[in-house]
């Protein structure tokens, strides 16, 4: 089985909202090519090299799939070039299958400060 890894720059002044509708619309058009999404998530806003469409700025999504229909998949980079919401994007070939992505929690450690004894204080800290 083939695996693609697409990212894709959207506009950084989306509304969460509107960047979860965009990121499932773009989600649906993949079903369409029968490919199974491994990772769909935003990376981050970052500066942009070049402006684009007078952006400086743009929100950074990496989805990570195991490839479909592969006529299909023509469809589907088309319809990307041809979405206004979508600034650029590129997908590449992998060599492996990605691995799925979980989000990091916020670890939470207890510090003991002091001595050992009765006049010990404990500490709360999360990372």
């Amino acid at each position: 089985m083939r695996y693609y890894e697409t990212i894709y720059i959207v506009n950084p002044n989306l509304d969460n909202e509107v960047l979860d509708k965009t990121m499932l619309e773009i989600g649906k058009e993949l079903d369409k090519t029968k490919s199974k999404l491994i990772n769909h998530r935003i990376w981050g806003k970052k500066r942009l090299a070049y402006p684009i469409e007078k952006q400086k700025y743009g929100s950074f999504i990496l989805m990570q799939f195991e490839g479909g229909d592969q006529s299909k998949m023509v469809d589907f980079d088309t319809w990307m070039k041809l979405n206004d919401s979508v600034l650029r994007h590129m997908i590449v070939g992998l060599d492996h299958k990605p691995d799925v992505y979980v989000e990091e929690s916020k670890c939470q450690i207890i510090v003991c400060i002091g001595d050992t004894g009765s006049n010990s204080m404990l500490e709360n800290k999360t990372f």
